[in-house]
């Protein structure tokens, strides 16, 4: 390999860079040395890897509710704990909001409120040159039996569908759901979504859990919960980007 061909390498892909220099070091140094950058290197995984979170709603716009419990204020709170830890791993995280309000106010046009929110989250997303895109919503449903996390995709997109699948196997795993014995065993959800059909980066929309369940309803205000939510989440992260980089 000749030093351009390593240059190339270096460039488009800084896990390649840290690798090679590894490789450079295990020449040079002495094992504990060595074994600090291996160390470096696995608490780190999403090096070079841009991620866009989007908490869905905010503002004026509460997204769903039970009472005084409103969608956009879980959304916004788990998404700004997958941010830090996503941070910790490594990874460039653009948020679409960080406090509560409503994008609309961003995109001059003739449409909805609603509609020009998500134009706003769009344009975010495209001109970020993000990797990934993770939508959070919660779900609610006539139906208050239904309960856990779905993840949704554009249909016909296959990294998306990739992720979405093996996301929702994650989520499926959640510990909190196995302590009351309760199983879920959702699957990935296809469909149209405005947001995921119109950005560039594969993305998904992860739905919490039913705001229209009790059970999810108490979870999804409880840390330890929102903790392992956010915890799967990014072990789902990892393994796609392990998997498509193969």
């Amino acid at each position: 390999m000749n030093r351009s061909t390593v240059f190339v390498i270096v460039k488009r892909n800084m896990r390649y860079y840290i690798l090679f220099f590894v490789i450079v070091l295990a020449l040079s140094l002495n094992s504990n040395t060595i074994q600090n950058v291996v160390n470096i290197i696995k608490i780190s995984p999403l090096n070079n890897k841009v991620i866009v979170i989007d908490p869905g709603h905010g503002g004026i716009d509460g997204g769903t509710n039970i009472g005084e419990i409103l969608e956009k204020d879980i959304n916004l709170t788990i998404g700004l704990k997958l941010k830090e830890l996503l941070m910790k791993k490594g990874a460039t995280v653009i948020m679409s909001r960080e406090i509560d309000e409503s994008l609309d106010d961003r995109i001059i046009g003739n449409g909805s409120r609603h509609r020009e929110d998500l134009e706003a989250r769009v344009q975010i997303v495209n001109e970020s040159s993000a990797d990934l895109l993770i939508s959070i919503h919660v779900n609610h449903i006539k139906n208050k039996n239904k309960i856990g996390p779905i993840i949704f995709y554009q249909t016909d997109n296959e990294k998306g569908k990739y992720l979405a699948e093996h996301m929702q196997e994650y989520l499926n795993d959640i510990s909190t759901y196995k302590k009351m014995d309760i199983e879920v065993k959702h699957g990935a959800t296809s469909g149209n979504y405005y947001i995921l059909g119109n950005t560039l980066p594969p993305g998904i929309i992860v739905e919490l859990g039913f705001i229209s369940n009790e059970i999810d309803r108490e979870l999804l205000l409880q840390d330890e919960h929102q903790n392992e939510i956010v915890e799967q989440i990014t072990k789902g992260i990892i393994y796609y980007f392990n998997k498509v980089s193969e």
